[in-house]
């Protein structure tokens, strides 16, 4: 799950190296793409005009369109551009493409809010955004409760290059993705060699080991493998090794009858363990209704302090059964083995066929300590299980046993969510027929799309109290009497079992989706002119249970300070049944007509609609036989209406290489939906609201000698219809600026990312000023394939945050500001061999 997070560049030129594998129509992006393995090796003054926007973008079909033909806005990532970011999360990653808006501060974990466009995440985590790997989804839902689909997803050098279809031609390239699809390409051996890596956090303790080696085994068969292996305790300086994992990816391919096609298998194993990043409270100045700046909570530098420390690394959890459980705070821990494979054949020059498939086994838990800074002058005198508290107490740690005289403490709970099975099957057949029809060339795609996810999940969301510093704070235990005296109201800082959201959130659940998805696709090429129309059908079949939270046992526990007796809510409430079927159509019309070689216009229409699957749960919106009631049926489904209508060009002026891409954009969403965490805020979890936005993307890439500039830029209107308020976390303006000088021997380069202000919420209460961060690296390569090299993130430490939040006003002028911020000033140090 993830929760609501809460003029530099009027005009910013353009564009992104765009090539290769991303489609024009459903099911492209798992296919095999032309080789092109010299390119990112090469200094930035070597690079033709090929590797600026003339590739060849692999179809369903074959091999016959390139970006300028094609009438959709696709971006392509390269492995040297993410390496010199040097990002710290996959959201972090998705800053690099343009319309694309990642609340990148939850950590390397994932859990982070990803939009597109203007459309806002109403409930959390990636609606209408895809992850895809090898153009099959990694989940089939990108915003399930504490799921999201950037947990399963790692970036590493068995990435070739991470390629996007933005916009309204998503809604029928995949299901359940009508804003974007994102897709990490795996490396497929057709470059003879590999590269390892060492990478060493400098100021903190992060080690990461990343590898990669492919080639040919014959004439006709290749491989690759690849992944990381890391170890460390982050950035956020936690007192313990919270980040633990690795990554394995390999494939072998066969190459068939003389280039004709190619059969593949795929293999990865993912074991990761990662902090989550919640909270971070800063001191905010405020001015009317704007935060104007933000500066450090004494005790708590939000830019590298986690709440999590060496006095909470485990806690106790009830499981249904009354038994208590010590489970440890671990972040988020995912586990994932999957097994795939791609079929691809020309049967002729005009017929062909493409089949991908996967297998995956995939579980994992969320264990983290959320925070909510209050007052302590709110705690002491309030009611805590019947009894009103009189003292507060340090529970652990230097200062056991004495009186907590602190200003601030943090009252959110520790969350275990535990999820056993998460895993799925998914195939995607494409059949590719072409003909000549007329003065022009007709291509046609008919396809079958079907997933099968499964969502197991139990939680076990605690009442809990701890000090708020980013110096190991120790649990805080409350007391009825002063002085620590009285009765013990908690033990080891924790005051209920599962019961800190109330019955809504002490649940159990065994749910399945499956989707079942045809498709078709029409191209018609004549002359100047390329139309294009699609059509998707997805039939969604539900079934499984969902129990909510009854009164369960009270519990005694003893601490170092003696023993408490808590309450409890169990997941063991009426058995809520699942067994509905429901279907919705997507469309998407296009057209590009070709000025010359170098210059396209092209324009576009769709409609594109997603599921809403498990945040339907334990909400009245079934019967008792399964089926959709009145409520459910209106908020199972949500629709987006896109137009788009954009300008491509590539060229050359004197010694310049530029390539550039403008898009103007326009979408509307009914979203009609369900959130439980509302109710805690005395709000209807029902929300049905009509959003819309239009504004202008773009993207340009310039190289001369060499020097080299890429940069994009999104401007946005957005607002909720109903109220004419903009919605939460939408800044006006997003941009990326970053030059970069490669003589060969030595390299240097700069990433400028930002944004202008953003409201915390939708009411539009405080508006938080947009922050500039600034990236940078050097490197040095003194031995052929050697590279020796340092990047900076944040370089002048900025404090600052990128979403919504929420202010606890201390004066007038002040208050404190909670949201999950971007962490200060990181650098490390790598070595790096490719052979």
């Amino acid at each position: 799950m993830t929760t609501h997070r809460h003029s530099l560049l009027a005009g910013g030129a353009s564009a992104l190296v765009l090539a290769a594998l991303i489609s024009a129509s459903p099911a492209a992006a798992a296919q095999d793409a032309p080789a092109a393995p010299a390119a990112k090796d090469k200094p930035a003054a070597q690079k033709s005009a090929d590797d600026l926007g003339q590739v060849i973008i692999v179809t369903a079909s074959g091999r016959d369109k390139t970006k300028m033909q094609s009438s959709m806005s696709i971006s392509t990532v390269s492995l040297g551009q993410i390496n010199d970011f040097t990002p710290r999360s996959e959201a972090e990653v998705f800053r690099l493409i343009p319309g694309i808006q990642a609340q990148d501060t939850a950590g390397p974990g994932g859990n982070s809010n990803i939009s597109v466009r203007g459309i806002p995440v109403v409930t959390g985590g990636s609606e209408f955004v895809q992850l895809q790997e090898d153009g099959l989804p990694t989940v089939l839902f990108g915003d399930m409760n504490f799921g999201n689909n950037d947990y399963w997803t790692r970036y590493d050098s068995s990435v070739a290059r991470i390629e996007a279809v933005r916009g309204g031609g998503a809604s029928t390239f995949a299901s359940q993705a009508p804003g974007a699809v994102i897709n990490y390409v795996s490396d497929t051996g057709g470059r003879d060699g590999g590269v390892i890596a060492l990478n060493k956090a400098l100021g903190y303790n992060e080690t990461k080991i990343d590898y990669a080696y492919g080639g040919h085994l014959s004439d006709t068969l290749r491989f690759h493998i690849g992944g990381f292996v890391k170890d460390g305790s982050g950035p956020t300086h936690i007192g313990y090794n919270a980040e633990q994992g690795y990554q394995f990816k390999g494939n072998i391919t066969k190459d068939l009858d003389g280039g004709k096609g190619y059969i593949r298998l795929n293999v990865k194993r993912l074991d990761d363990k990662e902090p989550t990043y919640t909270t971070a409270p800063s001191l905010a100045s405020v001015s009317g209704d704007k935060i104007t700046g933000f500066s450090v909570l004494p005790g708590f530098d939000a830019r590298k302090n986690s709440n999590q420390s060496i006095y909470n690394q485990s806690f106790q959890v009830l499981q249904d059964n009354g038994q208590l459980t010590t489970v440890p705070m671990e972040g988020i821990h995912v586990k994932s083995t999957s097994i795939g494979g791609e079929f691809h054949y020309d049967f002729s020059d005009n017929f062909s066929v493409h089949d991908a498939l996967r297998w995956t086994d995939q579980s994992g838990a969320f264990r983290t300590q959320f925070v909510n800074v209050a007052t302590t002058s709110s705690i002491l005198g309030s009611s805590v299980n019947g009894q009103t508290v009189g003292s507060i107490v340090y529970a652990n740690g230097p200062k056991q046993g004495q009186v907590f005289t602190g200003a601030y403490v943090n009252n959110n709970p520790n969350i275990d969510t535990e999820m056993p099975d998460m895993g799925s099957f998914v195939n995607d057949l494409t059949l590719t027929g072409k003909t000549e029809l007329g003065a022009g060339k007709l291509t046609a795609k008919a396809g079958w799309f079907h997933m099968r996810q499964s969502v197991v999940q139990d939680w076990h969301v605690n009442r809990q109290y701890n000090e708020l510093s980013g110096d190991n704070p120790a649990q805080l235990d409350l007391f009825s009497g002063p002085n620590g005296t009285g009765v013990q109201l908690t033990a080891a800082g924790q005051a209920g079992f599962n019961d800190n959201w109330g019955s809504c959130c002490s649940r159990s659940y065994d749910l399945s989706y499956v989707d079942d998805a045809g498709y078709l696709a029409l191209d018609y090429l004549i002359g100047q002119f390329d139309i294009d129309a699609s059509l998707r059908q997805d039939t969604m079949k539900a079934s499984g249970w969902a129990k909510g939270g009854v009164a369960g046992p009270n519990v005694t526990v003893t601490d170092n300070l003696g023993s408490a007796t808590l309450p409890s809510l169990v997941a063991n409430g009426p058995m809520e049944v699942l067994n509905y079927g429901k279907s919705y159509t997507s469309y998407s019309v296009g057209l590009l007509y070709s000025l010359n070689p170098d210059t396209s216009l092209f324009a576009r229409v769709s409609r594109g609609g997603r599921f809403n699957a498990d945040r339907q749960i334990l909400g009245g919106n079934f019967n008792a036989d399964g089926t959709l009631n009145a409520q459910g049926a209106t908020t199972a489904v949500n629709f987006i209406d896109q137009q788009e209508a954009g300008l491509k060009r590539k060229g050359a002026i004197g010694d310049v290489v530029y390539n550039v891409e403008a898009t103007y954009f326009r979408a509307q969403l009914t979203d009609n939906n369900y959130d439980f965490t509302r109710i805690t805020l005395g709000l209807n979890p029902v929300i049905s609201n009509v959003y819309h936005s239009d504004g202008l993307e773009m993207s340009g890439n310039l190289r001369w000698g060499n020097f080299s500039l890429y940069s994009d830029a999104t401007t946005v209107n957005a607002k909720i219809v109903a109220t004419g308020k903009v919605p939460h976390a939408t800044p006006k303006l997003t941009f990326l600026i970053s030059p970069t000088w490669d003589a060969g021997g030595y390299a240097l380069g700069a990433s400028i990312n930002g944004q202008t202000a953003t409201w915390v919420d939708d009411a539009n209460t405080y508006k938080v000023i947009g922050q500039t961060y600034v990236n940078g690296f050097v490197k040095f390569r003194p031995y052929k394939g050697l590279e020796l090299a340092i990047n900076a993130n944040n370089i002048f430490n900025t404090l600052g945050y990128r979403g919504s939040g929420s202010l606890l006003p201390i004066s007038a002028s002040q208050g404190v500001f909670q949201n999950s911020a971007v962490l200060g000033r990181t650098v490390t140090a790598s070595i790096r061999y490719r052979f």
